[in-house]
């Protein structure tokens, strides 16, 4: 019985340290850190978007001093009433800043849309306040894009 006693020692430490190491500790820097949490935009700044074609360069100015500048990938109509627009910034490492314009069944027009980037931990979303003015608000990206990698 007491033989056994290290080799049982042993494996349960070889154990311990294997699964330690199978852990996935990579974590993702921000990239956003210099902006505040909340940026407002301008309905006219995000309707901009969807009147440059594919391969056109644009220049997004927000407020708090963003600026969001890259080309247009895709700008497409999906339907009637939903038209998605694609900018990629180079400024960014590639970050993608996706947009829909949505006419309602009223006319009126609603803008849904994220700034990601899969290599970093932060992002924006683009929501409607209370007010009826546009923000990007801070998010975690890795609450929107889930990580698909097997292990």
């Amino acid at each position: 019985m007491k033989r056994c006693a290290p080799y049982a020692l042993f494996a349960l430490l070889f154990l311990i340290t294997l699964t330690g190491f199978s852990q996935n500790n990579t974590s993702k820097r921000k990239q956003f850190s210099a902006f505040p949490a909340v940026i407002n935009c301008s309905e006219t700044e995000l309707s901009r978007i969807f009147n440059s074609p594919a391969g056109q360069f644009v220049s997004l100015s927000f407020s708090d001093n963003f600026i969001f500048s890259g080309n247009v990938t895709s700008n497409m109509v999906k339907y009637a009433n939903l038209q998605t627009a694609v900018v990629v910034s180079p400024d960014y490492y590639n970050t993608i800043f996706s947009v829909s314009k949505i006419i309602n069944t009223d006319g009126s027009i609603s803008y849904l849309g994220r700034i990601i980037n899969k290599k970093y931990f932060d992002g924006f979303e683009l929501k409607q306040n209370v007010a009826g003015t546009y923000q990007l608000v801070k998010m975690e990206t890795d609450r929107v894009i889930p990580d698909c990698s097997q292990q």
